[in-house]
């Protein structure tokens, strides 16, 4: 410890006018400050963000010439043997050096920074974008100055000491570099907001703590091993810094390849699930037990085969046999902001084929009923494909739009419908908004079929079969408000039958036999009713009301076998997990009107699919989607309509 303080003060003391540079600059800064008047507005902000860049400037040059200097610089002009002339360890002649090194330009910056932060503002904060408080401002600058003092270490001990291995040094560098890239680029590809813990922020934790570990070991075994030698000196630095950066990128690799390989079996909860009307597929998302980030699957829940995609949202076809999304570009070199490339799916084979199409994040998809066909609205465009061959994909049809605040669909093959999207009452918007517009491929024509009124404009939801809208508008600006379910016809909008005009929080499903469910709360109770649809043209009739007992939310499931449909009932209208725990499931028999509990803390899986989607699904009586839940856990579970029988599918208990 002793020959460490006599290193440490040696170093110091020759280095001491430093500090006279320092707080001379510090004050010239405040002159200048005067000369502009001391008290005009912004001053003080203005000397301490002056102070920050200053001090930070004069710190960083002192640590690039000192740490170029210190070690290596004596060890190549032979100066470093005056040391080991003398009794002192190896390890307090390197520690001593750098620490010194570090002390002398942390300090000297600081001493500029002093009289700034001494006379600036009262409560230091940001100014101009840059935060200038100052434990976070001298913590930068802390950070600022060893990583010059390490990299201008290195970089002379590779440059001067004329060793043979350089080139060596140059590609162990450039692969360990490109293999940490590549790694925290993977890891932040399987990244989300909504986790804690951050995959590639434990790998770059790892990597900048492997790096500074291994300039320390680098630099301990180049004074030990290497001494006065400056060959054996770099050498000794080489084996010592890449030996232990390789095990920190050896992590991050491992980390990486360990993410990326995981299925949806690893799932440590399911947050999201989007599945397809018909057919077996389901889109699953949620975080990867083991800290291995977030992943996104298409998922077959009977047979348990996932593929792993990078798309946030998905868009199934009808008949359940294809389905559509955007990947987000994440390269060295090819890397656009909110830009992605278009991918299909076929459903049968489970292959993933990339389109060549590129789109923005902004955009909205949708495919035909039979998935080979796939429109996309970007902006005030439509761009309709034929993507039989999702390889070779070819424009069919292109269409200027007057406005980009409409929600469309395939009616058919041929024909696209535009129809009113989700609007405020507040909102100011054109006539052409009200309007129902049908789009022909075959002609290339678009011809207005229908409008609504501006009083009564409601946020409609296609039917599967594209004969009806079922339309939700508010009696007041209270989103927790009563709201008014309309039924339209799907081509004009002619209003069919009035749903219901008393309750809050409603949906509303098509389910067999000709019969639409209706299910919302009603005061603090929930209701369902049934109504009856009619023939072509003719207003459904009105059939049976049942009361489901107290609940402030519900959710409105499939209908997990015929004449039988799902209901989630929730104590609380916030999205709350003790509201998750204590919901009740239950299954309502629309013949008979007999409702049967299926326990507690399930809801159906695709519950925010009334909310989100512009088509509702389509009638199918014990389709998999419907037999999908999510418990209060985040675990997917499949429920037999038969016995009730639960069989955790994904997900992991706590």
């Amino acid at each position: 410890m002793r020959a460490f303080a006599a290193v440490f003060a040696r170093e110091v003391f020759h280095r001491r006018l430093v500090f006279l540079v320092g707080l001379s600059s510090g004050l010239i800064f405040l002159f200048a400050a005067a000369l502009h008047g001391w008290n005009a507005p912004g001053n003080a902000e203005v000397r301490l963000l002056a102070g920050a860049v200053g001090g930070l400037a004069l710190a960083s040059a002192l640590a690039l010439l000192y740490g170029a200097s210190t070690i290596a610089g004596e060890t190549a002009e032979k100066r470093i043997s005056f040391y080991f002339s003398r009794p002192i360890p190896s390890g307090a002649l390197w520690a001593g050096k750098l620490l010194a090194a570090v002390f002398v330009s942390f300090a000297a910056g600081s001493l500029v920074y002093l009289p700034a932060w001494l006379t600036g503002p009262s409560k230091p904060g940001g100014a101009w974008g840059v935060d200038l408080t100052p434990g976070l401002s001298m913590l930068l600058g802390l950070a600022a100055v060893v990583t010059c003092v390490l990299v201008a270490h290195a970089l002379v001990t590779v440059a001067r000491l004329r060793s043979p291995w350089v080139v060596l040094d140059f590609v162990l560098a450039t692969i360990l570099l490109l293999v940490a890239l590549a790694s925290l680029a993977t890891l932040a590809r399987h990244s989300s907001d909504g986790l804690e813990l951050q995959p590639w922020r434990i790998a770059g934790w790892v990597l900048a703590s492997g790096l500074s570990l291994a300039f320390l070991v680098g630099i301990a075994l180049q004074v030990s091993a290497g001494r006065t030698d400056a060959r054996r000196s770099h050498g000794a630095f080489s084996v010592g810094f890449f030996g232990v950066f390789s095990l920190a990128v050896a992590f991050a690799g491992i980390q990486a390849l360990w993410s990326r390989a995981a299925g949806a079996r690893d799932l440590a909860r399911v947050s999201t699930v989007e599945a397809a009307g018909r057919g077996a597929w389901t889109f699953v998302e949620g975080p990867i037990s083991a800290l291995r980030g977030e992943g996104r699957f298409l998922y077959v829940p009977k047979e348990g085969r996932s593929i792993r995609i990078e798309g946030h949202f998905v868009h199934f076809s009808e008949d359940g046999t294809r389905t559509a999304w955007g990947e987000p570009r994440f390269g060295f070199f090819e890397r656009k902001d909110n830009r992605l490339d278009l991918v299909v799916a076929d459903l049968a084979t489970g292959r993933p084929v990339s389109t060549g199409l590129e789109t923005s994040g902004w955009s909205d998809l949708t495919l035909s009923p039979s998935g080979r066909r796939l429109a996309i609205r970007t902006g005030r465009s439509l761009e309709v494909y034929d993507v039989s061959d999702p390889a070779n994909p070819k424009q069919i049809g292109a269409f200027p739009l007057a406005e980009d605040r409409r929600a469309f669909a395939f009616a058919d093959e041929d024909t696209i419908r535009l129809f009113p999207g989700l609007f405020n009452r507040l909102m100011e918007f054109a006539p052409s908004d009200l309007e129902i517009t049908e789009l022909s491929l075959p002609s290339r024509k678009s011809i207005v079929t229908g409008r609504f009124g501006r009083e009564n404009l409601p946020f409609l939801r296609l039917s599967a079969d594209a004969r009806y809208f079922v339309g939700t508008r508010r009696t007041t600006d209270d989103p927790r408000g009563t709201q008014v379910l309309t039924l339209h016809d799907g081509r004009t909008g002619a209003l069919l039958a009035t749903l219901s005009e008393d309750l809050s929080g409603a949906q509303a499903r098509f389910v067999t036999g000709n019969r639409i469910a209706l299910a919302g709360i009603a005061g603090t109770k929930a209701k369902i009713g049934i109504f009856f649809e009619g023939e072509e043209g003719r207003a459904p009739t009105a059939g049976r009301t049942i009361d489901l007992g107290p609940a402030r939310r519900l959710v409105l499931g499939g209908e997990i076998a015929p004449g039988r449909v799902a209901v989630s009932l929730f104590p609380l209208e916030e999205n709350l997990p003790t509201s998750a725990r204590d919901a009740k499931l239950a299954i309502v028999d629309t013949a008979t009107g007999a409702v049967f509990p299926l326990g507690e803390g399930l809801a159906p899986a695709n519950w925010f699919g009334w909310w989100t989607d512009p088509v509702l699904p389509p009638a199918e009586a014990g389709s998999p989607a419907s037999l999908l839940f999510l418990d209060a856990s985040g675990r997917l579970v499949r429920l037999d309509p038969a016995t009730g029988a639960q069989t955790v599918l994904l997900g992991r208990s706590k």
